[in-house]
């Protein structure tokens, strides 16, 4: 008999429940083997502590309701995963499943700040943002002000708060000072 099968034949041993020739195989491995020898007198030992415990009495319908307790957690579990169901569907476990739809919104969110263009950085000439993804300037017409493109370009700090106008960026006073030729 190897280690693993005295293992397994210990309870089997401990209640008599072993053939004779299992008992002799099971003595003699007893006998050559130091470790399994400690594994049995240790077992015995908590078998003689347990039989030291007194017994528990239980009311006369502990069994009733102890039945009636189990099939109510088992209607509990069969109600829990019929709401699991959905999430299973998707492919996601359900411990996965809150951190999943947290991890989506949170992209969705980064994505939505990242592509988010801040309007109150451009200047405005007119009724038309100034800024231009060409590298062609088209003239714009001149504010209802009357206030010369050319005086815009020069940059003067009073030429631009007459129209409410933040300072223009060095390109695009580069670009209408191309556009009224000075």
């Amino acid at each position: 008999m190897n280690c693993y099968k005295f293992r397994d034949s210990i309870s089997l041993y401990i209640d008599k429940e072993l053939s004779i020739k299992d008992i002799n195989r099971f003595n003699h491995h007893l006998e050559t083997c130091s470790s399994c020898r400690v594994l049995f007198q240790g077992t015995l030992n908590v078998v003689s502590s347990m039989k030291k415990i007194p017994a528990v009495t239980v009311s006369a319908d502990f069994g009733k309701r102890l039945q009636k307790r189990i099939t109510r957690e088992q209607a509990r579990e069969k109600t829990r995963r019929r709401r699991m169901v959905p999430v299973q569907r998707l492919g996601l476990q359900p411990r996965y499943a809150f951190a999943s739809v947290t991890a989506l919104v949170a992209i969705l969110v980064i994505s939505v700040s990242i592509f988010t263009v801040d309007n109150d950085d451009i200047p405005v000439i007119g009724n038309t943002p100034a800024l231009s993804t060409t590298s062609e300037v088209v003239p714009q017409e001149e504010p209802e002000s009357h206030i010369p493109v050319s005086s815009l370009a020069a940059g003067s700090q009073e030429d631009s708060s007459m129209i409410n106008m933040p300072p223009i960026h060095p390109q695009i006073q580069s670009q209408v000072r191309q556009v009224s030729g000075n």
